[in-house]
């Protein structure tokens, strides 16, 4: 045997297997050790069981003994010849068991995608052997890969809970306004384009937005928008995500005529009301539903984004959309630095101040559900320590994926806040930049044909009308039989709609009496929506 292949080593009580100096399992009694380890622990209902490294297999029976049925083992070896090994000495077999041969993070959270997030809601790491010593970094990423995949999944389940009708609700309300909307794929530009966050360091920016604001496409998130319009600073596109009415603090100065609104199909529709036809709209599917293959099969789909969750990542992605030239980033913190959350001037500020008095603190709604996050210290660009929060934290790593796919072009002016994964750059550099580029100053867009015909959306929802019609006899059918038939499921899976925010989903089985009188009522509710939309067409 080489350094590189692992040797078998027999002891008085079974095999060991050493390699690169070190031994798997104690010479003592290699395979009662595994054993006794996998009996220590007890797994509640819907475990994922990570086992770091797969040795020889010692343990994995025992494990799959003690799990419950609605749990799974999965075994990553990130070695090959360990894995080699393992395989020709016999690995056991159970469809709750999954081994993967992977060094990487990406190829594991695929697996786990394939077997089904939603089956877990917890992960348990459980080291059988030691070769997950001989790559502890690797093996410490991929935990951290697979209980950030699960944390994620049901974080978003609850979000679709607590909003998912209300998304719903928005997007049809919004078809409405498609024949004198646009489309956000029909803008670009030839300007450097600057992307304005709302975090505490785009106060000591506003100079340098000064200086270039000529030079320069100015592309800001909604909730920066009162700041800059206090230092007459309009952008030229505001990016709109928020569903809720949180945000329709930030459009209370009258927005000027030159200024376009990019905005999400499921956001408030009070917003996009506001700006007419400078609406340009844009799309993202916060869940998997059909009724988005359906709108899109229509022509009625606007530029597809995918999910990100931030306005401030929203707009990112939208300046990479607008133009292939250089990007500059300000404001983007996720973090906060110096204890505030939002540069002063911004709703939140202000609502925090409204709550403030000479005997009590800074007060207010959103600034009690931002507080309440369980923060933590993490290093900034700089390398200094900055206090963020697990929402933070996910919001600039999906902006860090954003960039790297970006290349070179994306630059960050940001002075604080988590790394963005863009080159720093400084407010002078900026400057010289964004006057060198040469753009010429033009409107954002010249003219904007509608997204559609109102002839368009009416046949959209006659048809979404007939489907939920269909639907409520078929639904009326089951709840009496207490079975839903083939086609009632089918229908179930063509009208998700109705059911996305609902705790329990059907599933693969069959849906009991109470989740079919649940659905009946909402799809009605939507079908009555739906009709009243129609009217107003």
């Amino acid at each position: 045997m080489t350094e590189e292949e692992p040797s078998l080593v027999r002891t008085e009580n079974g095999f060991t297997a050493v390699w690169r100096g070190l031994n798997l399992y104690p010479a003592s009694d290699p395979v009662e050790y595994a054993r006794r380890k996998a009996r220590v622990f007890s797994f509640p209902p819907r475990t994922l069981v990570y086992v770091p490294s797969v040795g020889l297999g010692y343990g994995l029976e025992d494990l799959l003994s003690r799990l419950p049925p609605t749990s799974s083992v999965l075994c990553v070896e990130a070695h090959q010849p360990l894995m080699a090994l393992a395989m020709a000495r016999g690995l056991p077999r159970d469809a709750r068991l999954f081994i993967l041969r992977a060094d990487d993070e990406n190829a594991v959270t695929r697996t786990v995608r394939e077997i089904g997030v939603s089956r877990f809601r917890r992960v348990v790491e459980v080291p059988l052997s030691a070769g997950y010593r001989l790559a502890p970094a690797v093996y410490a990423r991929i935990r951290r890969a697979l209980e950030g995949q699960v944390h994620e999944y049901w974080r978003n389940r609850l979000t679709l809970i607590a909003l998912g009708s209300l998304q719903v609700r928005n997007v049809f309300a919004n078809i409405a306004l498609f024949p004198m909307a646009g489309d956000f794929a029909a803008l670009s530009t030839s300007l450097p384009v600057i992307v304005a966050g709302a975090g505490p360091s785009l106060e000591e920016m506003i100079p340098m937005l000064h200086a270039v604001r000529k030079d320069s496409l100015l592309v800001a998130v909604d909730t920066a928008l009162p700041r800059l319009a206090t230092e007459s600073l309009w952008p030229d596109l505001v990016v709109a995500l928020e569903a809720q009415e949180a945000n329709l603090r930030d459009f209370l100065p009258p927005p000027p005529a030159g200024m376009l609104l990019a905005c999400e199909l499921s956001s408030l529709p009070s917003i996009p009301r506001l700006f007419g036809d400078r609406v340009r709209f844009f799309s993202s599917e916060f869940a998997p539903l059909q009724l988005f293959a359906r709108m899109a099969s229509a022509g009625l789909l606007p530029c597809p984004f995918p999910a990100l969750g931030s306005v401030g990542v929203a707009a990112v992605n939208a300046a990479l959309r607008l133009t292939s030239g250089e990007i500059f980033l300000t404001g983007l913190d996720f973090s906060y630095p110096r204890l505030q959350t939002h540069a002063r001037g911004t709703p939140y500020h202000l609502s925090a101040l409204v709550g403030a008095s000479r005997l009590s603190a800074p007060d207010g709604p959103s600034f009690r559900a931002i507080s309440a996050r369980r923060r933590r210290l993490a290093e900034d660009k700089h390398g200094r320590r900055v206090l963020t929060d697990s929402v933070l934290e996910s919001y600039g790593e999906s902006l860090r994926r954003i960039v790297a796919g970006a290349g070179p072009r994306v630059l960050d002016a940001g002075s604080t806040g988590l790394p963005l994964g863009a080159p720093l750059i400084t407010p002078s550099e900026l400057q010289e930049r964004v006057r060198g580029a040469g753009g010429r100053r033009a409107p954002l867009e010249p003219g904007c044909a509608p997204l559609c015909s109102p002839e368009s959306v009416r046949a959209f929802v006659r048809a979404e009308c007939e489907i939920l019609r269909h639907g409520d006899s078929l639904l009326r059918a089951a709840i009496s039989s207490g079975a839903a038939s083939e086609e009632c499921l089918s229908f179930l899976r063509e009208a998700d709609y109705t059911w996305v925010h609902f705790p329990d989903a059907p599933g693969d089985g069959m849906p009991d009496r109470g989740f079919l009188a649940r659905a009946r009522a909402a799809a009605g509710y939507y079908a009555e929506r739906l009709r009243r939309l129609e009217s107003l067409l």
